[in-house]
């Protein structure tokens, strides 16, 4: 660890007390007796009978107005059953509202999205080959991601029912419910333009299925694979399978980013925009956590300033990117192939946008269970980089890798803005930790 990080260390107060100062009222809602006093409050008028028998604060958003969002994990007695309830602390200080999920205000058609027999109608309605909706016996829904901002992916599962063939073409597949209404019917189209600019190559993008306009649901059929690259950062093992699965991310990115955009609309993002972007949420955390808010100017800073006194003129072309590329979005173990999910932010950049994401999300899952910082960094840099170089067929990497560190520096700060709202220290101590380990990915300060 360098100097300047063990400095940080030291004098870095936790993200929760920072809150507990400027937001009294949030600081009491993540007190677990007073989370126990809310749950039972709620199960008076919604479970008669039932008693609390345990409570968790499982995550909180904190916003910039002083007000944050959270989640209270429920288990009840005798029952055993688990209800998750979602807290709103206004900024205000004012009474503090308990729902139970799915009733999110920031996605209001949730409710009906989770419902099973009111989706097995819809999905029978919509799905190509599904034969209506007497061939649907049963709907389960499964919640997969719901986040405290952004869309909620949800999982359904289908099994025949007596009035169809006896086989469904899709017994598994994924929707996404949004805020904004249109978002779905966006999507759809991206994921069209992935499809056929891909066609023929190794990697799989999901087929859109249907679009819900009345849900702001988009459907979507699931690939084969799994996200492997976090998991085999995160378990015990010899690591002879990463390798392999940093060569597959690679060879991802250098297919994509082969791909036809000709005629598409898609938005156009670069260094300058993404800068501001940065600069936009590092303002927004800096009145609540000032030191966190420098260190992580003090990155982008370095990583800038090698990426514009660089010649990268052969890389700064615009090509088809995922906009958002990380490790969980890339899928495989089906040899050959290698699937690629959640395209919400596709759109045209310079290749090092998606790999400066990709190594920054890769770098952080590794460093949260090791401190071989610098070598550690180096060893997943160095294969992904040269993988995706060849699959390009470039003979080096020029100027490339300053402008990849360049926006790994960027997605890194942004990130450690992210891991502040949801008082997340560990994960911003990976970012930091991230940051001061150099701007190249060869060695580092900190050893």
């Amino acid at each position: 660890m360098s100097a300047v990080t063990a400095v940080a260390s030291a004098v870095r107060e936790p993200l929760q007390v920072a809150v507990g100062h400027r937001s009294p009222a949030v600081a009491a809602a993540l007190d677990v007796g007073r989370a126990r006093a809310r749950a039972r409050a709620w199960a008076v008028g919604a479970a008669p009978g039932a008693d609390v028998d345990d409570v968790r604060v499982r995550s909180v958003l904190y916003r910039p107005d002083g007000g944050a969002t959270l989640r209270y994990l429920v288990r009840l007695a005798p029952s055993g059953r688990e209800r998750v309830l979602l807290a709103e602390v206004p900024a205000s200080g004012g009474d503090v509202v308990v729902r139970p999920f799915p009733a999110d205000p920031g996605l209001p058609t949730l409710s009906r999205a989770v419902d099973p027999q009111f989706m097995r109608a819809v999905l029978g309605r919509v799905v190509p080959g599904t034969g209506g909706e007497r061939a649907i016996g049963r709907c389960a829904v499964d919640v997969v991601h719901h986040p405290r901002q952004g869309p909620c992916v949800l999982r359904y599962r289908l099994s025949p029912g007596a009035g169809g063939a006896g086989e469904l073409r899709h017994p598994v597949l994924f929707g996404k419910v949004y805020a904004d209404p249109g978002a779905a019917g966006e999507v759809a189209s991206a994921l069209r333009l992935l499809r056929r600019t891909l066609r023929g190559g190794h990697v799989v993008v999901p087929e859109p299925l249907a679009v819900v306009d009345s849900l702001h649901l988009g459907l979507a059929a699931a690939i084969p694979g799994t996200p492997l690259l976090p998991g085999l950062l995160t378990a015990d093992g010899d690591g002879s399978a990463l390798p392999d699965a940093l060569r597959g991310a690679a060879e991802l990115a250098a297919a994509l980013h082969a791909g036809d955009a000709a005629g598409s609309r898609l938005p156009v993002r670069d260094l300058d925009g993404e800068r501001a972007d940065t600069e936009h949420d590092l303002a927004r955390i800096e009145p609540v956590w000032p030191e966190v808010a420098a260190q992580l100017r003090r990155g982008v800073a370095s990583a800038l300033e090698l990426a514009e006194g660089g010649r990268a003129r052969g890389w700064l072309a615009p090509v088809l990117a995922h906009g958002d590329l990380t490790p969980s979005q890339v899928l495989l173990g089906e040899p050959g192939r290698i699937g690629l999910v959640d395209v919400d932010t596709v759109c045209l950049a310079e290749p090092a946008l998606d790999l400066g994401r990709f190594l920054a999300y890769l770098h952080v899952t590794a460093l949260r269970r090791s401190r071989r910082t610098g070598p550690l960094l180096a060893d997943l840099t160095e294969p992904f980089l040269a993988a995706y170089l060849e699959a390009r067929g470039m003979p080096g990497d020029g100027d490339l890798r300053t402008r990849v560190f360049a926006y790994r520096a960027l997605a890194l700060a942004r990130a450690g803005a992210r891991a502040c709202w949801q008082l997340k220290d560990g994960r911003l101590d990976a970012i930091l930790r991230s940051l001061d380990a150099g701007n190249d990915g060869r060695g580092s300060r900190t050893g």
